[in-house]
């Protein structure tokens, strides 16, 4: 069972044509200060700094039925008690002050990855399902670790890390930010002598950033940088610690949730239909309105309802990433739209798997049959994938996997697609003799390699960003300088740094220039 599996979960629409059996109700009007779109660490962090600590009235929105957004956390029920099983953002580690967030909720943080049993490597193709040979090794871990000490060290001594940590707020004006920002990470690695980091580094960011292109080594530094950030190193190597939450890393989010109090001010399973906006010259741009749909399915045989909701407010904080699919329902201008449209971007998931054929107690790792001749620059896997299936150990028939669209546009790669692809790579393993099959159930794609999804996430776009022209052409430093126009705001992995208490920091500062401007 998920945390989302304690709610009602329901597919929600944005439109009533589509709505079958549904009740209509007549549009709710509300006011706040604030309005937060987007549910995820940023939006949630940012709700409740609003109200908690500078008593601004909120609305946060929320198309999924909990906050969290990459946090996913599944309660393993074959275990007594049942145990979480974290198959989004599996930590947290201190950025600044940011670690502190998480002691104002009364959670108890514990060293190193959630609960999670020994595990065995085995490396395979997932292309042909055969196993590499017995006697590859991979790259050398004190090579990797002494590479991405380089890299961090390099980054410091350039003050590179100041203008991407924990958002982009000093980066130079386009045509002054550093060449080597703007290279590809294969060719950065190999001008910078840290291209044995390069294994470490793409495992490490799970295919994200890399889920736009077919080649992982085509990844922009910059862009790049977002995923595996000079503090994220600090943890590969160990100089700083990593916690997850006693309980589930869900649990913080369940904790912003009951903190926000009144059920309007978290508007879950809901939808923006509408956004109506000031123009830049308006005298009065406090006049934001937002038009909501809402699927609230009751436990008993009742219709489906659908609610509408118009919210208005003196600002707007967009904790979602800007794309296209994200876009549709604002009242865009020509800069916005202009700026938006040059964005490119991925598609990977997460979720938690099971099948009687998946052997307890190993991680199947994909690994291509090239790595065995060159380790370092041969791990990357340029086609639709799953990175690996990875057990939770020998009490629990449940595994991880994580997928990645390299190279397929958002809309191509969707939860039927990653798992198609998740189901294909095992039955190939099958047909190889690399997994076995219980006898008496050999046919092809049936019962016991039949793979049963516990539950899926999408995480979204992955390498949201622009080519390296752009970059020189001022794009970050345009995408900034919306910040406050319209009364718009952003905040988000997709313009910032991708981990938690990075995020927070950077929420930090858009809050205080939102206030100035109040």
């Amino acid at each position: 069972m998920t945390f989302k599996g304690l709610y009602n979960v329901f597919l929600v629409v944005a439109s009533f044509s589509s709505v079958h059996a549904a009740t209509v109700n007549t549009p709710k009007v509300i006011e706040r200060d604030v309005i937060i779109i987007g549910g995820g660490a940023a939006g949630s962090h940012a709700a409740f700094r609003l109200q908690q600590d500078y008593n601004k009235s909120i609305v946060l929105i929320e198309k999924e039925s909990i906050l969290g957004g990459h946090v996913d956390t599944y309660l393993d029920t074959s275990t007594t008690p049942p145990t979480p099983r974290e198959y989004g953002v599996q930590v947290y580690f201190p950025y600044l002050d940011g670690l502190d967030f998480i002691s104002r909720f009364n959670l108890t943080l514990l060293p190193g990855l959630g609960p999670r049993g020994s595990t065995t490597t085995r490396n395979i193709d997932f292309s042909t399902g055969l196993e590499l040979p017995a006697n590859y090794t991979g790259p050398d871990p004190s090579s990797i670790t002494s590479a991405i000490i380089r890299f961090h060290d390099l980054l410091v001594s350039q003050g590179w890390d100041k203008m991407t940590e924990p958002g982009f707020w000093n980066l130079p004006p386009g045509p002054q930010i550093p060449e080597d920002l703007l290279l590809p990470i294969g060719e950065f690695a190999k001008k910078w002598n840290v291209t044995e980091a390069l294994p470490r580094m793409y495992e490490s960011t799970g295919g994200g950033p890399a889920s736009r292109h077919r080649n992982f080594t085509d990844t922009l530094t910059l862009t790049f940088l977002q995923s595996f950030s000079p503090a994220w190193m600090k943890v590969l190597y160990g100089e700083v610690g990593m916690y997850h939450i006693q309980g589930g890393n869900q649990l913080l989010y369940e904790a912003i949730h009951a903190r926000l109090g009144a059920a309007e001010n978290v508007l879950l399973n809901s939808l923006v239909s509408s956004v109506r906006r000031p123009a830049d010259n308006a005298d009065d741009k406090r006049d934001i309105q937002v038009t909501i749909t809402t699927r609230v399915s009751p436990l008993s045989r009742k219709p489906t309802t659908t609610t509408t909701t118009i919210i208005r407010a003196r600002n707007l904080l967009l904790a979602i990433p800007p794309t296209h699919e994200n876009l549709a329902p604002f009242d865009l201008d020509s800069l916005e739209s202009n700026l938006f449209r040059r964005a490119k971007y991925g598609r990977y998931g997460t979720a938690i798997v099971s099948s009687p054929i998946l052997p307890r107690g190993y991680e199947l790792h994909n690994t291509p049959i090239l790595a065995a001749i060159d380790p370092i620059n041969k791990p990357f896997i340029n086609e639709p994938h799953v990175l690996e299936f990875a057990s939770y150990g020998n009490d629990s028939d449940l595994f991880s996997i994580g997928t990645s669209g390299s190279g397929l546009g958002y809309g191509e790669f969707d939860e039927r697609e990653a798992i198609k692809v998740a189901q294909e790579s095992l039955e190939r393993m099958v047909d190889a003799g690399t997994v076995k099959v219980p006898d008496g159930n050999l046919k092809k794609g049936g019962g016991d390699q039949k793979l049963k999804v516990e539950e899926y996430s999408d995480h979204g776009p992955g390498g949201f960003g622009v080519s390296a022209e752009e970059m020189k052409g001022g794009w970050m430093e345009k995408m900034y300088g919306l910040q406050g126009r319209r009364g718009t705001w952003y905040t988000g992995n997709a313009i910032a740094i991708d981990f938690s208490t990075q995020l927070w920091k950077m929420n930090d500062e858009v809050l205080r220039r939102m206030l100035e401007s109040w």
